[in-house]
């Protein structure tokens, strides 16, 4: 039989197709290569790892975000430790977000921490363990990936309190570390090449001349979104997509998932960028400009009727301005209009081109998921109800540090809003019986997570330290802001100063870990307030029990170094912070190698 000539068209196929095969084996090869040879990173919450005495654990994957930002840019989760197997009768949830989730700009007075502590003081027989799994930076695109790691885990209960960063996180329009992207399908493939090591590699060469050290907010400040932005409609898609994705990650794994409304600050927080409408003419800017300045100048002058009606002119020309709709709702708020005001500090944070907070359309995508009916998803309006028990039921300073970051008052009363759900879900599991236990009041919060007068000068500190950088120094009011933060800092600073202030604060820290003597993270920061109270004798115990049950957390061994030093022991502090070091290099504060040569 003769052999018969192949048409060119299968010949091209016939090409195409080993040349692809040849193409996938030299790329799997090359990945396979990459990985064995340790370059790069994975992108999976957890890392398994073995502990002191033996025992396999589950861990935090300190460089999980690595391949959505870069080594030198990475965010790091908190530190986590779980048995491989959850022990009968435990109880165990996985609070996830951001930034706002994880506690910023003190993790130890989170959203998980609060409900961790709340929960054992009302139910101390029952065994909780309350990871918080949240991380700075990041969007739900990256939550629906640390659900998916989660869900492996045992879980019992999901916890989502996310929306801050949907425009500039990941693959958001106003992102700058990945592209933007309107297809799901395509979204979703280039999530998963960012976790691959070939992709890292080519990522590194694009990353060269890039910024070194996470610039924070300031990062963003270019990368401003209209509110009337097309793009704005793929990110109010991508969110409900990823939610539901985690609420199902979370079902097929047996959780309960508590999806979350974000609250946000609109009595007491400026716009960060105000942008005019379009199409607005030379003529009418003009005008707006002289209404605005006459409403300033009446309302300055008590001549509150005049102030509305200029207030009511400038609107009436551009309402599309962030800034202005701001001052109107204050206005608004100043004269007994709560209503009027409510309606416009939202519209104002929903004009903000710096889209940093949860808009008011994320916030209703949320609340829309209770309609789809999906079995084991639960909807928390959490922005609702505390609105509706802060002054004028608008959410302002009492609940949040700036534009979203809970205050140890909004994290006690967000977890109190929660609580009953969780109740709810124990009795179902048949872990607790009888009626809801009423969470312990906000005094004794405060001393159940060490949040004293030291603690309070570190965040006050911090905080006068970023209302200094843009965006938040372009803000209308951010010289009373400012103000206010460093006269708090200076109060804190005055308390301390007392002589009786370290024997007040030593006795709170007692108080509190007689209160729950396993909480290494209490320990840890009692530790360190201790070191930096000048009596390191009584920190070593605190900051070793820390690093028994987390062994390479910086903060405890940067602590735990300076109490070595201080009592003389420097061979010892001098291996502490080379350790710190290998972790963190670029530790703020961190002694250099030739400081601790004796």
């Amino acid at each position: 039989m003769s052999d018969r000539a192949l048409s060119l068209p299968r010949k091209l196929l016939f090409a195409s197709i080993l040349a692809g095969v040849g193409l996938g084996v030299l790329l799997g090869g090359l990945e396979l290569g990459l990985r064995l040879a340790g370059y790069g990173h994975s992108a999976h919450f957890f890392r398994r790892a073995e502990a002191p005495g033996g025992e396999i654990i589950w861990r935090e994957n300190r460089w999980c975000t690595a391949p959505y930002f870069s080594e030198a840019l990475v965010r790091r989760p908190q530190s986590v430790r779980l048995s491989e197997k959850k022990a009968p009768g435990t109880y165990r949830i996985f609070v996830m977000g951001s930034s706002a989730a994880m506690g910023d700009p003190e993790p130890a007075f989170s959203l998980s921490r609060m409900l961790e502590s709340m929960l054992r003081a009302a139910y101390p027989g029952q065994r909780f363990e309350v990871v918080n799994a949240a991380i700075t930076a990041i969007n739900s695109h990256v939550v629906r990936g640390i659900a998916e790691d989660c869900a492996q885990r045992e879980p019992d209960l999901f916890i989502v309190y996310e929306g801050n960063n949907e425009v500039i996180g990941p693959f958001g329009p106003a992102g700058v570390f990945a592209p933007f992207l309107r297809s799901d399908f395509a979204l979703r493939t280039a999530v998963w090449l960012k976790t691959t090591r070939i992709s890292q590699l080519l990522g590194s060469v694009h990353q060269r001349g890039a910024p070194a050290e996470w610039g924070g907010m300031e990062m963003f400040l270019k990368q401003q979104v209209a509110a009337d932005d097309p793009r704005l409609e793929a990110v109010r898609a991508h969110f409900r997509a990823n939610l539901l994705s985690i609420a199902d990650a979370g079902r097929n794994a047996g959780a309960v998932t508590l999806v979350c409304t974000v609250l946000t600050n609109q009595r007491d927080f400026a716009p960060f960028v105000s942008q005019h409408r379009p199409g607005l003419t030379a003529a009418e800017l003009t005008q707006w400009e002289t209404a605005v300045a006459a409403a300033t100048k009446a309302q300055l002058a008590n001549d509150l009727p005049a102030a509305e009606a200029a207030y009511r002119a400038a609107y009436a020309i551009d309402d599309r301005h962030a800034e202005l709709a701001f001052r109107f709702g204050r206005f608004a708020l100043q004269i007994g209009r709560d209503l009027d005001a409510r309606d416009l500090l939202q519209h104002a944070l929903d004009l903000d081109a710096l889209r940093f907070r949860t808009d008011s359309s994320l916030n209703q995508i949320i609340r829309d998921l209770a309609a789809t009916g999906s079995a084991q998803l639960e909807i928390v309006d959490v922005a609702s109800a505390l609105a509706a028990r802060s002054a004028h039921g608008i959410v302002g300073d009492e609940l949040i540090y700036e534009h979203v970051h809970l205050t140890l008052r909004g994290a006690y009363e967000a977890a109190r809003e929660i609580f009953p759900r969780i109740a709810a879900d124990l009795a179902r599991h048949g872990l607790v019986t009888g009626p809801v236990p009423v969470p312990f009041d906000y005094n004794e919060a405060r001393l159940r997570l060490g949040y004293n007068t030291y603690e309070q000068a570190m965040i006050a500190h911090e905080l006068v330290n970023r209302f200094h950088k843009p965006p938040f120094t372009g803000q209308a009011d951010s010289a009373a802001r400012q103000q206010t933060w460093v006269h708090r800092a200076e109060q804190a600073g005055q308390l301390l100063a007392q002589s009786d202030a370290t024997a007040a604060l030593s006795e709170l820290a007692r108080r509190a870990i007689e209160l729950a003597p396993d909480d290494w993270m209490l320990a840890r920061n009692s530790g360190a307030m201790l070191v930096a109270r000048q009596v390191p004798a009584d920190a070593l115990p605190l900051l070793e029990r820390a690093l028994r049950w987390i062994d390479d957390d910086v903060d405890t061994l940067i602590a735990l170094g300076r109490a070595q030093e201080a009592l003389g022991r420097s061979k010892d502090a001098a291996a502490t912070f080379a350790k710190a070091r290998l972790l963190e290099p670029r530790y703020p504060g961190l002694p250099r190698k030739e400081e601790l040569v004796r």
